[in-house]
């Protein structure tokens, strides 16, 4: 695990990576690392989460599953950031599906924001639910149809035929009926509208007029087995049940159905379709009939409505696993069922319900191979992006996303789904395809997109760029974005310091360039009409920056943060009292930079006694620490760092604290007392902070620390745990470096230990999914330890084959070498041309030494010690 040395921003800005609740289990972790001076909560759900859930939620919707999209967007209300009137509109929808009126009522009721035409239309849906037709017709009233999104104007002919229904106009009724279902954006909606229209049909077909029962029954009687028959036992069943009859309607129904013959089966799809309305599809007569009418229909129209009645009485077991049982056997079907890629899909979804994500994969595979045109083509797309989401498979769900809206005409799950695609681009970390998806959804923004959201997207297209290794580009974009009003203050500053951040990792000229774009914003060159709070930020950096500068500006930084601390009365108090004590924490840096070290001390005393428990507070500790580290004073800074993990344990900073303070007891070479009390503190940080991503590395120094104290079985056993309970992590190859050192160091009492050093170093020197560092310093000890063995042949040739040649005269590998691979390098080279001298091969010996100084290695030094005595004093030209 690489440690750097933790600073203020390093350490107290770079909070642990937030997991995010999504629609079907635990997301991803957070987008972007966490940036100071940020009020915003830290657990606000990324857009591309927000959008899974959408998605599933409106495909649920379309699907016939109300109480799962409910289900859905009542988890997406929970949600920080997330379009809570959109949500809400949604969720009415789906318990009007679910024929829950009442709650739907209270949830609009509850709507916060603008009460406009798609709360309207909700709200007359309601109405004619709950049977209160005066308010449907004054919600009818406040609808604009231009003002509806595509998605809602079916349902706008919809409530408008439901009303004409109501006032006994049926030829209006049935045009408006007729509208909606062509204004369905898809045909699973279209069969929503049909299904719909049916209801609607039966309702009309029930008079309640019960001096009609006796002549209905005469003419079902009179007319039997021919048409009329059929249509008159129809509207009988339809007036017994508009009577309560509801038992007789079903049994009428049932006689028909009995005595119906088999070249009269047309008939059977209306008859079972009707019975399965009106005794429902939950269980017995009703879900025989539509269970038989799915799979043995003749009209495929009929087919698709029952397979919805179905799918909504089967969304919880033990229907639900009925339901999948019943679509395997009608998949398994030979020949082939006329719905079958319905099935699939629908089989598909439940699975993907069911977390059975590659039993939900092949499902929906298989109907996108076997049916390339299918008009099911987007939904089932969009199970493969819902899955490959959920398994953290970005790149595939972003393909997948891609996809679904190019087989969606419009709505907005295509909208939704050009979110996806970008952010799943990000995370698969392919920044460059990231940052077009951004731009594309910011040129064609979805309709109804919440400001918030909008101008998250704004600071993700900037990111894009920074993580495509593009900063200048970033900054173009950058520039571009704020002159729009919409790009939100906090989103501009956090895209500020991430430009800043990456322009500083080009060293000292990048710094410099970050250090000249803030000068050039807050000169007003750039932007003249900065909010108060993105000024004071943009104005703490510029602080920041003239300290990072090379050289130093520290003069100018207290200058600036004295500047600042007159002009923070404007700020919202909370940042106000953010950018005051991390101000003040500036303030002590920069004294510390001028040499200023007893009024540096002195600020962050009065920092802790000014703004106790700040942030800046806590890590006045560390940068106190700090101080007094540099100057050897070990037992000063390792107070320091005991203090700030004993007042604040809950603090993100206590772990780090307690790594440090073990390290400061390690350096002050007291003796085994300070080893063991290093140990101590480590032992603290691993039992009180489990989660912690020190403790690999804490485990591993006790490791270290018991070899220190001579107790090599203990320390093997630390790595052998480590090794086994990290044998996933990257990080396992230190363990397994530090094993084998220890298992050498154990060889002269027992040669086993010698044999199991051999193995782990070949293990490691021929992972090449190991850093080369790691890979040069286990050649280098695999060398000696062939050499303890005698085999000195072999040691030289795994030192140069395997090390030299492998890692430094290769260029590509040779650049990856850090300082300790250098150092281990160099020790190779210096032990191989030993060796080769005391063989007589002068050459060899010569050559190594030379290519120390040839690189630029360490141990200039004792190479030219090596080679003086052949009269070489440099490399060979």
């Amino acid at each position: 695990m690489r440690l750097r040395r933790i600073s203020f921003i390093s350490l107290t800005w770079a909070v642990a990576v937030t997991t995010l609740s999504r629609a079907q289990g635990q997301g991803p972790a957070a987008l972007n690392k966490s940036v100071p001076l940020v009020t915003a909560a830290a657990t606000e759900t990324s857009p591309g989460a927000v959008a899974v859930t959408m998605t599933a939620a409106l495909r649920a919707q379309e699907m016939g599953f109300p109480a799962t999209a409910a289900g859905l967007y009542r988890g997406a209300l929970t949600q920080a950031g997330a379009d809570r009137a959109a949500i809400t509109l949604g969720l009415a929808t789906a318990l009007l599906d679910e024929g829950n009126a009442v709650e739907a009522e209270a949830v609009l009721n509850a709507f916060v924001g603008l009460r406009g035409s798609a709360w309207q239309l909700r709200a007359g849906l309601v109405s004619v639910q709950l049977r209160k037709i005066d308010g449907a017709k004054a919600a009818v009233a406040g609808v604009k149809e231009g003002e509806l999104p595509t998605g809602d104007r079916a349902w706008w002919f919809y409530l408008q035929g439901l009303l004409a229904g109501d006032a006994g106009d049926v030829k209006a009724a049935n045009k408006f009926f007729e509208q909606a279902q062509g204004a369905a954006p898809t045909e699973l909606v279209r069969t929503r509208f049909r299904l719909e229209e049916e209801r609607a049909l039966l309702r009309r077909s029930g008079t309640g007029n019960e001096a009609q029962l006796a002549e209905q029954r005469q003419s079902m009687e009179k007319y039997a087995g021919q048409a009329i028959g059929y249509l008159a036992a129809r509207g009988y069943a339809a007036n017994l049940n508009a009577l309560g009859r509801r038992a007789q309607a079903i049994m009428a129904i049932q006689q028909q159905l009995l005595g119906l013959p088999r070249d009269e089966r047309q008939y059977g799809d209306d008859f079972r379709l009707w019975l399965g309305l009106i005794a429902g599809a939950a269980d017995g007569a009703g879900r025989t009939a539509l269970t038989d009418l799915v799979g043995m229909g003749r009209d495929a129209v009929r087919q698709r409505m029952a397979l919805r009645l179905l799918a909504q009485a089967s969304e919880k077991d033990p229907a639900r696993g009925q339901f999948r049982a019943e679509l395997g056997r009608l998949i398994g079907l030979t020949p082939a069922h006329p719905l079958l890629e319905d099935f699939y899909l629908y089989r598909a979804n439940l699975r993907l319900g069911d977390k059975s994500y590659a039993a939900a994969e092949d499902d929906a595979r298989t109907l996108l191979e076997k049916f390339p045109g299918s008009p099911l083509k987007a939904e089932a797309l969009e199970v493969l992006t819902g899955a490959a989401w959920e398994q953290r498979r970005f790149r595939l769900a972003a393909d997948s996303a891609t996809k679904a809206v190019a087989a969606l005409s419009t709505g907005s799950r295509k909208a939704e789904l050009g979110v996806l695609v970008a952010e799943a681009w990000f995370r698969a970390q392919d920044y460059r395809q990231a940052a077009d998806a951004y731009a594309a959804v910011l040129r064609d923004p979805p309709t109804g997109l919440p400001a918030a959201t909008l101008s998250a997207l704004r600071f993700q297209r900037v990111q894009a760029e920074i993580e495509a290794g593009a900063p200048e580009a970033a900054q173009t974009v950058l520039d571009a974005l704020a002159r729009d009003a919409g790009f939100l203050p906090e989103d501009r500053w956090q895209a500020e310091w991430n430009v800043a951040r990456a322009l500083q990792a080009h060293g000292a000229a990048g710094v410099a360039a970050a250090y000249a774009r803030v000068e050039l914003v807050l000169g007003g060159k750039a932007d003249a009409g900065l909010p108060v709070d993105l000024r004071a930020r943009l104005e703490w950096l510029r602080a920041r920056l003239a300290l990072e500068v090379d050289p130093p500006q520290p003069a100018r930084t207290l200058g600036y943060i004295d500047a600042l601390a007159k002009t923070l009365a404007g700020v919202s108090p909370g940042l106000r009292a953010e950018i005051a004590s991390s101000g003040a924490l500036l303030k002590a840096q920069a004294l510390f930079k001028q040499g200023s070290e007893e009024a540096g001390v002195a600020q962050l005393q009065k920092l802790r006694d000014e703004f106790k428990g700040s942030d800046a507070a806590v890590s006045s500790y560390l940068e106190e620490a700090d101080h007094y580290a540099k100057l050897f004073n070990t037992v000063r800074a390792q107070q320091l760092y005991t203090d700030l993990a004993d007042k604040f344990p809950a603090n993100i900073n206590a772990p780090y604290a307690l790594y440090f303070a073990a390290l400061q007891a390690e350096a002050r070479g007291d003796g085994d007392a300070t080893l063991r009390e290093a140990n101590n503190l480590l032992d603290k940080l691993v039992v009180k902070y489990p989660q912690s991503d020190l403790v690999f590395a804490a485990l591993l120094k006790q490791g270290h620390l018991l070899r220190r104290l001579n107790q090599f079985p203990q320390a093997q056993q630390a790595y052998e745990s480590l090794v086994n309970t990290y044998a996933t992590s990257p990080d396992v190859v230190l363990a397994q470096l530090a094993l084998a050192e220890c298992h050498n160091a154990q060889a002269a009492s027992d040669p086993a230990h010698l044999e199991n050093a051999l193995v782990l170093l070949e293990h490691l020197r021929d992972r090449v999914d190991a850093p080369v560092d790691v890979r040069t310093e286990a050649g280098f000890n695999l060398g000696m330890v062939l050499k303890q063995r005698g085999e000195l042949e072999k040691a030289a040739t795994v030192w140069w084959r395997d090390v030299v040649s492998a890692f430094l005269t290769d260029a590509k590998a040779s650049a990856q070498l850090g300082a300790k691979g250098r150092y281990w390098m160099a020790r190779t080279l210096i032990e191989f041309g030993a060796l080769r001298e005391q063989q007589g091969q002068l050459e060899e010996a010569k050559e190594a030494w030379l290519l120390i100084l040839k690189t630029g290695l360490p141990g200039e030094g004792q190479a030219k010690a090596r080679l003086a005595p052949f009269g070489i004093t440099g490399p060979r030209l």
